[in-house]
């Protein structure tokens, strides 16, 4: 059985095709455990109306404690041998259970695919590695938790990808691993996002992975309209303990890899955290203090010096060619120009 994890909170627009996407699901042996984390629009009234047709979903209530929150209490009630997380706004194809549950074997521990980036105009298939399936044991499963904390080598030329493996979503996770060694979700109020250390977690139990092409997971990427909305002004102090836990787990496995990896994500991050600065509606002169603190801290500049320029296209080259000499102005005025992209 997978037990399907649905962190419910006013999503009333999108909730119905999100249920549709699990109720309808080919293969049946399903418990749809929809948490619903204090939500105050109509949304748990349409839980309630499809729990009334469909038995196989069971409703949580509690007071709001979050996206990681609503995510634990799901993981406590879990009783499937396969658990999957699915956002409310999101949605999957029909088969995505049927594929999953076919190519797994009792010695899987991660499967893993693609998704589509769903806009309100235009749907955009992301691909996480190559297109075709990989299995992950044995020499290379020590790859797969590298490329967990960041890109390296050649597959630093696309750093616009740092994240596509991190998403708590798009996984079917083998539930006695997050039980046995008690693994959860820590909230985004503290670390900025969560499903990166929920990974890093996980991953260190994982022997046996496999990777499948195909993009069933369908992630809603709405349309920005309010880039000042976006802006999270704890953003870099939250990034540094997240990176500061990621350190403190990998580094008694004694593993250079890994904490390799772990500068090179902190390096990335300046697209992150520099983007946020520019999302303020602070003054000119204000985020470009904001981002020379960033840019001249011993952290960052650390993780700068350590990344390898020669993999990165022309363009990144340059952004980051400028942070590593630290070069404020021109730091914030290509992020401008990628401000300008993301609010068209």
């Amino acid at each position: 059985m997978i037990s399907i994890i649905v962190p419910v909170y006013n999503v009333a627009p999108y909730l119905p095709q999100c249920l549709d996407s699990l109720v309808n699901q080919t293969y049946r042996d399903l418990e749809i455990i929809c948490v619903n984390d204090g939500s105050k629009d109509n949304s748990l009234e349409i839980l309630e109306e499809y729990a009334r047709k469909n038995k196989r979903i069971r409703i949580i209530n509690q007071s709001n404690q979050g996206l990681s929150g609503a995510r634990n209490t799901g993981i406590q009630q879990a009783q499937g041998e396969w658990t999957m997380f699915v956002d409310s706004d999101d949605w999957m194809d029909v088969q995505t259970c049927e594929i999953l549950i076919k190519e797994v074997v009792s010695s899987t521990d991660l499967c893993f695919f693609n998704y589509v980036r769903e806009f309100k105009k235009s749907s955009v298939p992301q691909f996480i590695f190559e297109k075709e399936r990989i299995d992950f044991k044995n020499e290379n499963i020590n790859s797969l938790y590298v490329r967990l904390i960041a890109p390296t080598g050649k597959e630093l030329a696309h750093p616009e990808k740092l994240d596509s493996l991190s998403t708590a979503w798009g996984k079917l996770y083998k539930t006695s691993i997050i039980q046995k060694h008690n693994i959860q979700f820590v909230s985004t109020k503290e670390i900025g996002t969560e499903d990166l250390l929920f990974n890093v977690y996980y991953f260190t139990w994982v022997k046996e992975a496999i990777y499948l092409p195909t993009p069933c997971y369908h992630y809603r990427k709405s349309n920005i309209t309010s880039l000042t909305k976006l802006y999270k002004p704890r953003l870099s102090e939250q990034w540094s303990l997240l990176f500061s836990k990621i350190e403190a787990w990998v580094t008694p496995m004694k593993r250079p890899d890994l904490l390799e990896a772990l500068q090179y994500r902190q390096a990335l991050s300046l697209i992150g955290q520099g983007l946020n600065i520019t999302f303020s509606e602070k003054s000119f002169q204000a985020q470009r203090n904001e981002l020379a603190h960033l840019i001249h801290s011993e952290k960052y500049k650390k993780a700068i010096q350590q990344l390898p320029l020669s993999y990165f296209p022309i363009h990144w080259k340059l952004f980051y060619g400028m942070a590593k000499y630290r070069n404020v102005w021109g730091v914030l005025c290509l992020l401008k120009i990628m401000k300008t992209f993301l609010s068209r």
